[in-house]
């Protein structure tokens, strides 16, 4: 016997050892107790609320707890990178024209532009056009707009005058002065909310360049208010008033707010 007519034997062999199986065709009786039957468990199970969920692990959280979650996550929507980069660029503006300033009032002035026009930028930034994904996840997150849009705002400020106020002292040297603190924070402080209040009223188009037109008139123009030096005329009543009107117009965020929510 050949070995191709002992494979034929084999095969014919194993076939016999299996028999045909049908499954039975489920009858009518059946199929509707099966869709019943799921129809019950999708009763029974009740669909996870994850807002309930969040809300839930929220208010479990200590204050401090919450506040810091708070911070960390507008502090992220800026980015840790841009925040480098940002702190170097100042820094970078120090000690350029603190080696290349004739004299500390020169170079004072100078840098205060410098460092306003970089406030506006990151204020700009910060506030950017939000794509879908970063409004749905605004709009859902815990805490209300008005809160995130708030602490984005004092973080921006808060690392901007951080870095301010002490690199305002490599520029002036020994002549720096607690006037000279003055004259650093109020300009930043003032282009920060400017910046801030304009794009939320306006969007980012408008509002920078509303921000900006007021930056270009203090820099070309010979009665500068908003740049000034310990020793000019009327320092610190300028000033003061450069602050009331800044904080007027921060408040008026509030105001928008209440009034969206009076119109629906």
């Amino acid at each position: 016997m050949s070995e191709n007519q002992e494979l034929s034997r084999l095969e014919n062999e194993w076939k016999t050892h299996f028999d045909r199986f049908t499954a039975p065709e489920p009858t009518r009786e059946m199929t509707l107790d099966l869709i019943q039957k799921i129809k019950n468990i999708e009763q029974e199970q009740s669909p996870i609320d994850l807002r309930l969920e969040l809300e839930t692990t929220q208010n479990s959280l200590s204050t401090r707890s919450k506040i810091v979650n708070m911070f960390l996550s507008q502090w992220n929507f800026y980015g840790t990178t841009s925040w480098l980069l940002t702190g170097l660029l100042m820094i970078v503006i120090t000690f350029t024209i603190s080696e290349n300033s004739a004299d500390a009032m020169t170079g004072f002035l100078s840098w205060i532009k410098w460092i306003t026009l970089l406030v506006i930028g990151v204020i700009g930034y910060s506030f950017r056009p939000k794509n879908e994904g970063n409004e749905i996840i605004e709009s859902l997150s815990y805490y209300p707009v008005i809160q995130q849009i708030f602490t984005r705002f004092m973080i921006v400020m808060g690392f901007q005058l951080v870095l301010t106020l002490p690199l305002s002292l490599f520029v002036v040297g020994k002549e720096g002065t607690i006037l000279y603190l003055v004259s650093s924070f109020i300009p930043v402080f003032f282009f920060g909310v400017i910046g801030f209040v304009a794009i939320f009223w306006l969007g980012q188009k408008i509002g920078l360049s509303i921000t900006l037109l007021i930056w270009f008139s203090q820099v070309l123009l010979k009665k500068k208010l908003l740049f000034q030096a310990p020793g000019d005329d009327n320092f610190l009543t300028v000033n003061m008033i450069i602050l009331g009107i800044s904080i007027l117009l921060l408040s008026s965020v509030v105001l928008k707010r209440r009034f969206s929510v009076n119109l629906k």
